[in-house]
């Protein structure tokens, strides 16, 4: 967690996004979170509805959440919130 709090120090603001889809057929934005607590709820709700038995659940290095059964999985993720214009 305190990897994160760096991050956050260095890129801006985090926010969670949680989404969800099949596998090679993309996916939708179920949500943008402040935080990845607030997000925990919506996200065991989204795996829950995968029609299939989990076969994999994982956190990665970053704290994102995965989850996946049959062709079907849910993702939180970390992303930086752009707060300014980027220059090219």
């Amino acid at each position: 967690m305190a990897e994160l709090a760096h991050r956050q120090q260095q890129t801006g603001p985090i926010v969670w996004v949680l989404s969800k889809g099949e596998d090679y057929e993309g996916g939708t934005v179920l949500g943008v979170f402040a935080t990845k607590d607030v997000a925990r709820g919506p996200f065991a709700e989204a795996a829950r509805s995968i029609p299939f038995d989990l076969d994999g659940a994982w956190q990665d290095d970053d704290g994102a959440v995965h989850a996946h059964g049959g062709c079907d999985w849910v993702s939180l993720e970390p992303h930086s919130l752009i707060t300014t214009a980027q220059l090219a």
